[in-house]
């Protein structure tokens, strides 16, 4: 009987300790679900247009040209949810207009982000997006990927004003004849750009 108390009484103290140190670790933040709403502004760097020269239906060749840098405009939702200690999931929607050949898409897709203290703090992130055309010049594509960081601006006790400052990379399949050279087929269009955007967080 007192062996079995002994082993018992051992039992629950490994038990105690190994809890203890599974919730007692300085670094774990507190699981939340939170949101952001994000007004966005882009510079394009770097436009290129693809497209195919034809003979009838034969083709003769593949050809790229640089378009004029112009700016883009969007308007962003994003939902996270904690998946590891500092890593969270999200679920983005959003619309973005492209002035350079007049491109408007809804965004469908996901973000990753890592924060390196808290959910309020500075964390960097990943995104992807499915495009949605819009515009009937496009056709819906799996081509946006963008990458920033993004750090809080004022903070109130019930939201952050953030900035976010990224690079995007956008992928659209177009339809309409942009050079009006003779047997011109229009491939795609790609957008490489810099821009931030300014949200609340909630």
């Amino acid at each position: 009987m007192l062996k079995m108390t002994k082993t018992l009484t051992l039992l629950v103290s490994c038990i105690s300790l190994f809890s203890y140190g599974q919730n007692a670790k300085p670094n774990q933040i507190p699981k939340k679900i939170f949101s952001n709403v994000e007004i966005e502004f882009g510079v394009n760097n770097e436009v290129t247009y693809d497209y195919d020269r034809y003979s009838g239906d034969r083709l003769i060749s593949g050809a790229t040209t640089d378009l004029d840098n112009k700016t883009s405009f969007g308007l962003l939702y994003n939902i996270n949810y904690p998946i590891f200690n500092k890593l969270t999931v999200g679920a983005v929607g959003g619309i973005q207009y492209q002035s350079q050949l007049k491109i408007s898409a809804l965004k469908l897709g996901g973000i990753l982000r890592y924060h390196f203290r808290n959910y309020e703090s500075i964390n960097i992130n990943l995104m992807t997006a499915y495009n949605i055309a819009l515009s009937d010049n496009i056709t819906s594509e799996m081509g946006n990927v963008r990458f920033g960081i993004q750090f809080p601006i004022t903070r109130t006790d019930a939201f952050n004003v953030n900035l976010n400052v990224f690079s995007d990379y956008n992928f659209y399949g177009y339809k309409r004849i942009v050079l009006n050279e003779a047997f011109e087929r229009p491939s795609n269009v790609i957008y490489r750009s810099f821009g931030f955007s300014l949200g609340v967080q909630f």
